[in-house]
């Protein structure tokens, strides 16, 4: 038996031999795969730059004549102008917004209405004439819709925390769920932007409940306001009168039990009314408090906040693809490149056939 114990050993370096030998034919025909197709990919760069410089000069002359054309083209069609205006929407305004500034660009592009965007604008009507769209956007902010997030999970309960992440929310939330928005204003009169701002800025949000609303809020704010300064003065003339009886104990003659005492509420017998220290962290806190209102007044002092007006003047808004000088040699090539392609395929089936 042990003249039959090699004969296994053989059988297996056969097999390993038989495997190196088909994984090295696989890397084999792999690489020459990958050599091929870059071989092919060298020969068709060769044929491509054989056309072109077979038919360079025409190449040329219709590029040049592209370019000199589009550039007329340019020179003579007006330039369009472009310019943005960043506001914030208060009391749920945004809808109206976005209806307004929908229906002003109806006006201007689909409708031509030059003399109801004229009256809405308080501009002429040679100077309405000169807009060409109006574009609304919510200005987004990863920051602020992480804010927003936050706010809104504390307000879900446990069960909709977990079925709500902020992925899903993000994707929930419309344009008109944020509060900032992006307005731009296309036009080929680039000075008008300044003629337009005030009335624009009006008309966007105009709204009976809006503006009912907009007034019941100031008033609000302007009750509020004079009660914390109310309080604030009464607080301070409590203060004041407790530290003169605290002068006026100070200087009689310490007697047990004896001495004027005053009480609030819940406070123990014997004990003076408040500790003046309490007194002026409640100034503070009212203080804190008006500052508060007057930041938030002027806040929603109007339906919507211009962030950033207007500039100036507007600026060049077309993009390459709007340029003749671009659009056009572009185009032109391209037709070439079909046209002398077709004509060396035809020859090149012409000659097929023949043989």
């Amino acid at each position: 038996m042990s003249k039959d114990l090699p004969q296994p050993q053989q059988s297996e370096e056969v097999d390993l031999g038989k495997l190196f030998k088909l994984i090295g034919n696989a890397f084999d025909r792999f690489f020459k795969f990958i050599a091929s197709i870059f071989i092919g990919l060298y020969r068709v760069l060769i044929k491509l730059l054989i056309h072109f410089y077979k038919r360079k000069i025409w190449y040329a002359i219709i590029i040049t004549l592209g370019f000199i054309a589009g550039f007329i083209i340019d020179s003579k069609s007006e330039k369009l102008y472009g310019a943005n205006m960043f506001i914030q929407t208060n009391f749920n305004s945004a809808r109206q917004v976005y209806e307004n500034i929908h229906n002003l660009h109806e006006l201007a592009v689909k409708d031509k209405d030059t003399v109801k965007l004229a009256e809405i604008l308080e501009i002429s009507v040679a100077e309405a004439a000169s807009l060409k769209g109006f574009h609304i956007k919510p200005d987004l902010d990863e920051n602020d819709m992480a804010e927003m997030y936050s706010q809104f999970y504390m307000k879900l309960d446990s069960i909709s925390r977990l079925e709500m992440n902020y992925k899903e929310y993000k994707e929930s939330l419309t344009k008109q769920n944020h509060n900032t928005h992006q307005i731009g204003v296309a036009s080929t009169n680039k000075n008008i932007y300044k003629k337009i701002e005030q009335a624009f800025a009006r008309k966007i949000s105009e709204n009976t409940y809006l503006k009912d609303l907009l007034k019941v809020n100031q008033e609000n704010f302007e009750n509020e306001e004079m009660a914390l300064d109310r309080q604030i003065k009464e607080t301070d003339t409590l203060v004041k009168a407790y530290l003169k009886i605290r002068v006026s104990e100070s200087k009689k003659e310490a007697i047990q039990g004896a001495g004027t005492n005053l009480y609030m509420g819940n406070a123990q017998e014997g004990s003076l009314i408040v500790d003046e220290s309490k007194m002026v962290d409640k100034i503070l806190d009212l203080e804190r408090q008006k500052r508060r209102v007057n930041t938030e007044k002027t806040e929603k002092q109007g339906i919507i906040n211009v962030v950033s007006t207007f500039p100036e003047t507007g600026y060049d808004i077309k993009e390459w693809t709007d340029k003749k000088k671009f659009v056009l040699p572009l185009g032109l090539f391209i037709i070439a490149l079909i046209i002398f392609s077709g004509l060396s395929l035809g020859k090149y089936l012409e000659a097929e056939s023949k043989k």
